[in-house]
């Protein structure tokens, strides 16, 4: 299996998970439920994103100067998301805002990743880097 082929597998599983986030934000549950809630979405995140710098990211970084700016964009992304979770775990604020905008944030990073960085480093990357 090629990586871009299981980081998109698991973007469907946290879509589904960001998909039910949102109806609990929408439910109203309370903000303590959705902090010990949103710590184990953001374990779930923060693998996806780890594994993706090491597995992809890295390598493409070095095939061209636009593939290094794209990749760029994309960390800044993952560094925005590790932020707004660090502030989702703050019990003197109300965290969904912040939640909201993880969801939002995350869901068109997926997006541009699956339009964008996933068909360059096919493109890019000898097949024996691709595969995992």
């Amino acid at each position: 299996m090629k990586i871009t082929e299981l980081l998109e597998v698991e973007h469907e599983f946290l879509r589904s998970l960001m998909e039910t986030f949102s109806q609990w934000i929408t439910e109203g549950v309370a903000p303590d439920k959705l902090r010990e809630r949103a710590a184990m979405l953001e374990i779930a995140i923060d693998d996806h994103a780890t594994r993706e710098e090491k597995l992809l990211f890295e390598p493409l970084a070095f095939c061209s100067t636009v593939a290094r700016e794209l990749i760029g964009m994309m960390e800044m992304v993952h560094v925005e998301v590790r932020d707004l979770f660090e502030q989702v775990a703050d019990p003197a604020r109300d965290p969904k805002e912040q939640l909201w905008t993880i969801l939002m944030l995350t869901d068109e990073h997926f997006t541009k990743e699956e339009t964008g960085v996933f068909p360059m480093a096919e493109r890019l990357l000898d097949p024996e880097i691709l595969q995992v």
